[in-house]
């Protein structure tokens, strides 16, 4: 990885995602932070920081506290102790996540079957800028960044269900692309669902933004996905 893709790394099954107490700067930054559930320990003093500009990669297995973390990120969940800071302030909430520019994709493929792709596309979209949009222009926007994410045509009129699981899977990605506030992107485990090429595409996508100064975090148990 070059200087601007960094791990985050919890190799260890038996442990839970945790690092040693530590000063921690940047423009987005963890510190001393604890989550638990019950009496299990999601979060365990976890530090870190990170700056717009890079890509950084939170490593481990299932059931290590990945996408607890993304979550406190979000704004999806509180915290116990400690501290998350994201352009000196803390986000408590998905609204707040939001209108902080943090787009966040989840694993699950969170689509509407019964409804076109522009309108899962738009499910969400509570800007004003969007809610001004005709159902022409909202459908090109679609077309447009279908294309672009996936390299060929998909009629935005179309039915979810009628979509293979990958489309579907870029579907759920492209909500966060649509958003053009957008400083902080986390993926957690978003190539699951897509192949080969798919998750390629998606890794030059993530470089792109990088490159235009945005924050990228990416939650994967696959070591191999970041060996590109």
């Amino acid at each position: 990885m070059s200087e601007s893709e960094n791990i985050i790394d919890n190799t260890s099954e038996n442990e839970v995602l945790s690092n040693t107490k530590q000063s921690v700067v940047g423009d987005i930054y963890v510190q001393d932070v604890h989550k638990s559930f019950g009496v299990t320990k999601a979060l365990d003093g976890v530090n870190f920081s990170a700056n717009f500009g890079e890509i950084h990669a939170i490593v481990g297995p299932n059931g290590c506290g990945k996408s607890t973390l993304a979550k406190v990120l979000s704004g999806v969940l509180p915290i116990d102790k400690g501290k998350v800071s994201v352009m000196g302030h803390f986000p408590t909430s998905p609204v707040m996540a939001r209108n902080l520019g943090i787009a966040t994709v989840f694993q699950e493929v969170m689509i509407a079957e019964e409804a076109s792709v522009v309108d899962n596309l738009f499910i969400g979209s509570d800007d004003f800028w969007y809610k001004s949009l005709t159902h022409r222009e909202k459908a090109k926007k679609a077309e447009e960044l279908m294309e672009d994410l996936i390299g060929e045509y998909v009629d935005p009129n179309t039915l979810a269900i009628n979509l293979s699981l990958p489309i579907k899977a870029w579907i759920t990605i492209g909500r966060a692309f649509l958003r053009e506030n957008t400083k902080v992107l986390i993926l957690d485990e978003s190539s699951a669902a897509l192949d080969f090429d798919s998750t390629e595409r998606l890794f030059k996508k993530m470089r792109e933004f990088r490159d235009s100064g945005m924050a990228v975090f990416i939650v994967t148990h696959r070591i191999a996905e970041l060996i590109r």
